[in-house]
């Protein structure tokens, strides 16, 4: 066969299946939708409340109110070991002061601090040591790091002439 003869029989063929595929195209349309009418459904209506409801409503909320409506603070920390226990039995923890007096020795070097709870003034404390909740972290020449459990001090000597 001659070359245009393939070629206008592949033409010609290209043209049957386009026909074709239009003619399924158009067969295949979507059905129309049914016009069905909705109903909508709505809220039901709200029955009043008296004032005494909602001044008792209001009441009820303000005493038991977690976040305090004065916005301070609260006069006790919080201690989830007194769970359960009235309020007058727990005692604020106070931050004790802590001064570096010397650092004495070489590397390792020890602290010499006063100020620790439970412990005489001039307290000898290398790095590592514990005193009650307070960890003598670490203990350079000129500087000593005292861990707590919410408070990290970092104490140094004061301005030296």
């Amino acid at each position: 066969m001659k070359r245009g003869g393939v070629v206008g029989i592949l033409v010609a063929g290209s043209a049957v299946a386009l026909v074709g595929a239009a003619n399924a195209w158009r067969a295949a349309s979507t059905p129309p939708l049914p016009h069905h009418t909705i109903a909508l459904a709505r809220a039901p209506s709200r029955a009043s409340v008296s004032d005494s409801a909602l001044d008792d409503a209001e009441d009820a909320t303000v005493s038991n109110d977690p976040f305090r409506l004065s916005n301070e603070p609260a006069a006790v920390r919080y201690d989830p070991s007194a769970e359960g226990e009235s309020v007058s039995q727990v005692v604020p923890v106070v931050r004790p002061t802590l001064i570096l007096k010397a650092i004495i020795g070489g590397p390792p070097w020890q602290a010499v601090i006063d100020g620790i709870p439970g412990q005489p003034p001039g307290t000898i404390a290398a790095p590592g040591a514990r005193f009650d909740k307070l960890v003598v972290w670490r203990v350079t020449r000129d500087t000593v790091v005292v861990k707590g459990p919410d408070t990290t001090w970092s104490l140094g000597f004061k301005d030296r002439m």
